[in-house]
């Protein structure tokens, strides 16, 4: 056998092997549970409120990356969701079975719904379309400064 063929021999080996790793990987992976739900403190058995409203957001994005949504009704519905899932963790919080990490982002995330309640009027950012309330100085989505509507 001359070195050539013996090379090639090598070579192939290696890549089947690599091969066989990679599916074997991906079996082993698709079994292991979600990392991120275990890095976050939450899971869906924790709360099924949450995760339905997840699976929302997850079916919100497809919507909108397929184009069967314009953006204003995904930041609108979007935003909707957030603030859904601040209040389950509030929830969470209060009955002791939440993870204190959230607090901030739901204390941010309600304060942000009860400005733009409040507010009467919301106008779009020049920039990227996203509904800002008016008075605002820049944009909550792009940070663009707004321009004052006349």
């Amino acid at each position: 056998m001359d070195a050539e063929t013996a090379l090639s021999i090598f070579f192939g080996a290696i890549l089947a092997a690599f091969s066989i790793f990679l599916v074997g990987y991906s079996f082993v992976r698709r079994d292991s549970p979600n990392l991120a739900s275990q890095e976050s403190g939450l899971s869906e058995a924790d709360d099924p409120a949450l995760s339905d409203i997840f699976d929302a957001i997850n079916t919100l994005e497809l919507e909108y990356q397929l184009g069967r949504m314009p953006q204003e009704d995904f930041q609108t519905q979007f935003q909707a969701y957030r603030i859904q899932a601040a209040t389950v963790l509030r929830d969470q919080l209060e009955a002791g079975r939440g993870d204190p990490t959230w607090v901030l982002e739901q204390e941010i995330l309600l304060a942000r719904d009860t400005l733009e309640r409040s507010s009467s009027r919301v106008i779009l950012c020049p920039d990227c379309s996203a509904t800002v309330p008016e008075g605002t100085a820049n944009c909550r989505q792009c940070g663009a400064e707004m321009e004052p509507q006349s």
